[in-house]
Parts: C-alpha cells; sequence; structure tokens
C-alpha cells in the first residue's frame, strides 16, 4: 500500500503536472488535493469515498493516466469489474509502456473471467520487458487457473533461468505436475525444494505425505527421519511417520514412537493432545483391532500421567474408555477432568451417562447437582438428574429437573426427548392434562421421535381416553421400531380397549415371540385370553408374569 501512495503521488507530479516554475490553477490545485485525499481513503480501505475523491481528482486534472489507475485499483475493490476494466485500459492506451499499468489491467481482466484479454496484456508487456519476473509469473499462474499446465510450465522455466532456484516457482511446479498426473517430475519439484530449505519441516512433511500417496513408504519414511531429525519435538513429522507405521500394521512401532514423544516433558500439552486424538481416531476407524487399541490405551495412559493437571487429557481418556467398554477407567478419568476442568459440559455429560447406563443412578444424582453448579442450565445435564429421580420413583424431583430442561438451550430432537421424559413423569404423577401437552410438545421438536409416540399412546389407552389417536400413535410407532416388544405390547392393549380382542392377541404375541416381553406384557396376554374366555390360559399367562416379577402380587388375585 505505502508503494500505492508513492508510486502515483509520483505519477501525478510526472505524468499530470506543470512545470515547477508554472503557476498552478485552482482547478489543478483542487485536483491534486482530491487526489491526496483520495489515496488517503484508498489506504483506510474507506474505497467508496476513494472513488469520489478520485473522480473530482479526474475532472481537474488533464491527462491523468496515475488518476485512471487509481479509479481502475478502486473500482477493483468495490469488485465493479466494467469501471475497472474502462479505467485500467485509459491508462495503458496513455501510457502503454508502463508496466504496473497493465499488471492491474490483467488483474481487473483476469477477475472478470477475460481469459485471452488477461494473457494479451501479460504477452504484450513481456514484449517490454521479456525478462520481468512479475509479469512471468502472473502468466504462469494464469496459465495454471486456465488449466494450460505445460505453458504454465515453460513460464515457469524461463523464471528459473532468471532467478536460479526459488521455492515459490518450484512449488507451482509441482502443482502443474500433480495435475498433469506426472508424480516423478512433481516429487522431483519438491526435492529441490528440499535442497534450497532442508529445515523447512512443513516442505519435508509436504515431501513425506506425497511419497505415501504415491505408494513410496521407504521414502517418506526417509524424508520424515530426516525431520523428526532436525526436530525431533515436530508433532506433524510424528503423526505422519506413526501412520505410515500403522498402515503397516506396526502397531508397537507407531505406538513406541508416540509413547516416546508423550512422555517428552519439554513437549506443550497440547501439541500431546494432538498426538493422542490422532491415535483415537484411528481406533474409532478401526474398533475391532486389539493391538491399536492397546496401543491407544498406552498413550492415553502415558498423556494423564506425564499432564497430571491438565483436564483435556482426562476427557479424552475418559471418553475412548468409554467407548472401548471400560466403564470403571472412564469413570476415574471423568471425575479427574471435572476436578481440574469444572467447566468442561462434555466430561459431566459423558461421566453420567456412563453412571446412568450402569443404573447408578444415585450416583448420577449426586455427581449430576455438582455438574449444574459448576455449568448450570445445561440442558443435557438437567436431563440426567431428571431421568434420575424418575427411575428412583422420585418423580416430583424429576419434574422439576426435567422442566428446567425444557428451559435450556438445545438442539429440536434432544428437546423432544426432554418433553417426552417430562410426560413420562406427569404420567406417573397422574397430571394427565400436563403429561399430554408434554407429549404433544415433544411431537412438535421431532414427530418422529418413537418413545414418545409409544408411551404417549400407551398412556392414553390405560386411562382408556381418545383411544383412536392412541391407536394412530402407536402403530406409526411400530413402523419406526416393528421389533419393538413394549411397542408391539402397546398396540395390542389399544385394540384390548378398543375391544378387537383378535388383533390384540396377535399384536401382544409378536411381542412376546420377540422374547424381551417384561411382566407386563405377560399379563396382558392374560387379561386377553380372559375376554376370549379361555381362563386357563388366562391364568397361565398370569402365572408367567408373577414369576417373571414378584412384586406383581395383585397378579395372584386374578388367578385364585
Amino acid at each position: 500500500m505505502k508503494f500505492f501512495q508513492t508510486f502515483l503521488f509520483s505519477i501525478l507530479f510526472l505524468g499530470c503536472a506543470p512545470a515547477m516554475a508554472q503557476i498552478q490553477s485552482d482547478a489543478q490545485l483542487a485536483g491534486k488535493a482530491s487526489y491526496i485525499q483520495g489515496m488517503e481513503a484508498f489506504e483506510n480501505e474507506e474505497f467508496e469515498k476513494a472513488r469520489e475523491l478520485f473522480l473530482a481528482a479526474r475532472r481537474n486534472l488533464e491527462a491523468a493516466s496515475g488518476v485512471n489507475y487509481a479509479l481502475a485499483d478502486t473500482y477493483l475493490q468495490l469488485d465493479d469489474l466494467p469501471n475497472a476494466a474502462l479505467f485500467g485500459k485509459q491508462a495503458v492506451e496513455a501510457e502503454p509502456e508502463n508496466k504496473w499499468y497493465r499488471l492491474k489491467l490483467a488483474q481487473i481482466y483476469r477477475a472478470a473471467g477475460r481469459n485471452q484479454a488477461t494473457l494479451d496484456e501479460l504477452i504484450t508487456l513481456l514484449n517490454f520487458y521479456p525478462d520481468d519476473f512479475d509479469a512471468l509469473y502472473m502468466l504462469a499462474d494464469t496459465y495454471n487457473d486456465y488449466g494450460e499446465f505445460l505453458k504454465s510450465n515453460e513460464t515457469l522455466d524461463e523464471i528459473l533461468k532468471l532467478t536460479g532456484p526459488d521455492i515459490q516457482v518450484l512449488l507451482m511446479k509441482f502443482r502443474n505436475f500433480e495435475a498433469l498426473a506426472v508424480p516423478d517430475s512433481a516429487v522431483a519439484q519438491l526435492e529441490k525444494v528440499r535442497q534450497i530449505d532442508p529445515d523447512n519441516l512443513e516442505m519435508l512433511n509436504m515431501l513425506g505425505e506425497y511419497y505415501v500417496r504415491n505408494g513410496e513408504r521407504d521414502s517418506a519414511k526417509n524424508v520424515l527421519s530426516d525431520a523428526l531429525n532436525r526436530n525431533a519435538r515436530d508433532p506433524q513429522s510424528l503423526i505422519n511417520l506413526a501412520g505410515i507405521y500403522l498402515d503397516e500394521q506396526k502397531w508397537d512401532s507407531a505406538g513406541t514412537l508416540l509413547t516416546d514423544f508423550i512422555g517428552d516433558p519439554l513437549i506443550e500439552a497440547e501439541d500431546k493432545m494432538n498426538i493422542a486424538r490422532f491415535l483415537y481416531a484411528r481406533v474409532q476407524q478401526d474398533s475391532q483391532n486389539i493391538q491399536l487399541r492397546i496401543e491407544t490405551e498406552r498413550v492415553l495412559d502415558a498423556l494423564t500421567e506425564s499432564e497430571s493437571g491438565y483436564g483435556p487429557a482426562f476427557t479424552l481418556a475418559g471418553e475412548f474408555y468409554a467407548q472401548t467398554a471400560q466403564p470403571e477407567k472412564a469413570l476415574e478419568n471423568l471425575e479427574r477432568a471435572n476436578e481440574l476442568l469444572p467447566e468442561d459440559d462434555i466430561a459431566w455429560r459423558q461421566r453420567l451417562q456412563l453412571l446412568m447406563s450402569q443404573e447408578r443412578y444415585e450416583e448420577a444424582i449426586d455427581v449430576g447437582q455438582k455438574a449444574d453448579e459448576s455449568v448450570p442450565d445445561d440442558a443435557f445435564i438437567q436431563f440426567f438428574v431428571g431421568s434420575a429421580y424418575m427411575l428412583t420413583d422420585q418423580n416430583r424431583k424429576a419434574e422439576e429437573w426435567l422442566q428446567n430442561a425444557t428451559r435450556a438451550p438445545a438442539r429440536r430432537p434432544f428437546k423432544s426427548i426432554v418433553y417426552s421424559t417430562l410426560g413420562d413423569v406427569r404420567a406417573n404423577l397422574e397430571k394427565h392434562e400436563a403429561s399430554d401437552e408434554a407429549y404433544e410438545l415433544a411431537l412438535r421438536y421431532d414427530p418422529e421421535n418413537d418413545n414418545a409416540m409409544n408411551n404417549y399412546a400407551y398412556n392414553l389407552s390405560v386411562r382408556g381416553e381418545s383411544l383412536e389417536r392412541a391407536k394412530e400413535l402407536a402403530l406409526k410407532a411400530i413402523e419406526v421400531a416393528p421389533e419393538n416388544a413394549a411397542y408391539l405390547d402397546t398396540v395390542g392393549w389399544v385394540y384390548f380397549k378398543l375391544g378387537d380382542y383378535d388383533r390384540a392377541k396377535r399384536f401382544i404375541d409378536a411381542s412376546i415371540k420377540t422374547g424381551a416381553a417384561s411382566a407386563e406384557v405377560l399379563e396382558h396376554m392374560g387379561d386377553v385370553e380372559e375376554q376370549l374366555g379361555n381362563m386357563e390360559e388366562a391364568r397361565s399367562w398370569w402365572q408367567q408374569a408373577l414369576e417373571k416379577d414378584s412384586t406383581r402380587t395383585h397378579l395372584q388375585d386374578k388367578i385364585n
């Protein structure tokens, strides 16, 4: 920008000013003032203001090629390409041999997608200045943009003759050869760059990755080992080399390489985390690979040991152990994560989810209350606590927590789950109108929430209300999950309430045949058989239900 300012100022005086001894008119003075103010506005990126000032300067200055150039650049910044081209062309016509005018016009034509016009300007410029680096480089880049990779490389070769080895030029040749699918020539350019700048780790990693893509793993290992010899603590080189070992199924080699890196006390914790995340991602891609899992465990254990005060390390370890069915180790790491980083909502959620899956509801309530203090108004935390209260028959407290969860920010599908569970709790409290309202909201947030459909339908059927609505919901639920025992039983029970005992028996029988039927389903079958007049069969089903769940003592009266 400073060059732009100085350059245009000199153009103004050389191209459109009278001799210093000559007296300048008021118009000329006003034009120069507008021009200088326009440059200041341009430099401050006030392009609309700059445009008006340059136009004012142009009206007061004759043969103002520099002002035309300034206007062309300003219109380019405003993305007004027709006007940019108009003033750029006028600047070039006034001074055909001016390098910067032609470069700007070529840039404008290129932005407008006028391919041939761009090339014509650059070739004309090179007729005046055949060895100009800027023109040659822009020409090569333009050929590259237009997919003329061979012509681009020919131009780049001309530059290399003038400048000698140049990293920027060699990298463009590399991209051209890549586009031409000539891997040997492409990699040769990277090797030349390596010779020019052997300590450039970014370049060494690019070269290593390119060798890997072309199946030359030994060459890749050689380059990446060179990178690590230059900086043993470069995480990207380490990840790339470890990735090769993993692709070669050398799990222990990769694990040892990464564990040693993790154990280095001079390496930043975040760099170690990137290594651990890399390995964890590989486990997720190949979850059945026991060797890879073991090496990942070693790396994560080394991470939490070497960075014992770094909370995210324990969150990651907790997630890994939860995903690999090691709940106790997961809970141990997540508890430490909560201590170190109490504002980490992810760690609290994972810990609560694990406790709920293990049916440790009282513990979940205790942990959830602590989580709510550290991360208030979190819908997931409030939902887990509310669900734990519901599953320990503390429905009033469950309702309070779940109501709070409905007010917290969350995505629509999760909102639906919260409202559905709130509907269950209110049904338990016999708040039937409020329960129905919660179920309706659940289905409004997610019309495909099959659990809400089923539970809403079942509660309606138990009350004997809105049975046609219950049937509609129950049938839609089994469309989503046709093998769900509870859903099949709900359909059967709705038909039972409608007096359609044949259909009721068929759906409840289908529920039992899934092998996942509860004692309640067995009792329902007994009730159906009773209505069909099959008392012996009814008693048999009631007896099976009582044997499955001895707390259902009311069945003894039915049997008797």
